[in-house]
């Protein structure tokens, strides 16, 4: 019986050190990333294609174009600081 107490505070000390060690909920998001958006992937695509190429090169693009999603979510350009972010929110829930 001796041996289990120590035994047992040994494990919940080990259990505790992690949940210490563990960064703000601020530190643990990146410093950059790019901002979701709504957007046509197959406009997109056919505005590329259009720019870029001409004749049965263009005419085989189109056909790939035309497999996109006519919706969907794109990532960027627009890139933003997501840590930064959320310190101004908990400096701003704070006061």
């Amino acid at each position: 019986m001796k041996s289990v107490i120590p035994l047992l505070l040994a494990s919940l000390a080990l259990t505790a050190v992690p949940a210490l060690a563990q960064p703000s909920e601020c530190g643990a998001l990146p410093s950059s990333a790019q901002r979701a958006r709504t957007c046509n992937p197959q406009e997109q695509c056919l505005a590329q294609v259009v720019k870029n190429l001409k004749g049965a090169a263009l005419d085989s693009a189109k056909g790939d174009c035309q497999r996109l999603p006519t919706s969907g979510t794109c990532y960027g350009p627009d890139t933003f600081n997501p840590q930064a972010e959320c310190k101004e929110q908990q400096s701003s829930k704070k006061k």
